[in-house]
């Protein structure tokens, strides 16, 4: 494998001494610090791609709609962090497409137990993953280290007549 060095943060942790004064900003950095460390290792050691899981499937509904039904699964994405789906994911395919390809992309959102409002600071952050789709390129394969959101792609779908089908020739990228 070539070596990348747009894959390589500098890392930063805090320094900790008897009698310092912690804040909130230490132990967020010292959070930061654990994910970026974490993320490079991934990227550097096991690069990107589906681990387990995340079987892509399609449902036709009474209306003529079709949705993609990702199962759960495990993946790291183009940047090396993990994305985990814990329940089956789904989205709405379009009407108007002829050749599509599915991307399972990280996702991290505040969220509070107590659903505060808004503006105010959560307690808590959930990572999750989001289905979304594109047009299809005619390349054989795609790098998530591309894609400005990292996203990996999971299938490929092609619409010749009027049911969506599975490319059976698309391959997932596997993580190492």
């Amino acid at each position: 494998m070539k070596f990348d060095p747009t894959k390589l943060v500098r890392l930063k942790r805090p320094k900790y001494y008897a009698g310092k004064l912690m804040t909130a900003d230490d132990f967020r950095a010292e959070q930061e610090y654990q994910r970026e460390r974490a993320w490079q290792h991934n990227r550097m050691l096991h690069g990107y791609g589906v681990v387990v899981g995340l079987e892509v499937g399609l449902q036709e509904n009474a209306d003529g709609s079709t949705q993609v039904i990702v199962s759960s699964g495990y993946a790291l994405d183009g940047w090396g962090r993990e994305i985990v789906v814990i329940e089956p994911l789904s989205a709405y395919l379009p009407s108007d497409r002829h050749d599509l390809t599915i991307y399972l992309k990280y996702v991290k959102q505040d969220d509070d137990e107590k659903n505060i409002a808004p503006q105010q600071n959560a307690s808590h952050t959930i990572e999750s993953a989001q289905v979304t789709f594109e047009p299809s390129t005619p390349e054989r394969t795609i790098a998530p280290a591309t894609r400005a959101d990292f996203a990996i792609p999971i299938a490929r779908l092609r619409r010749p007549r009027q049911q969506w089908q599975r490319d059976r020739d698309f391959r997932p990228a596997r993580a190492r």
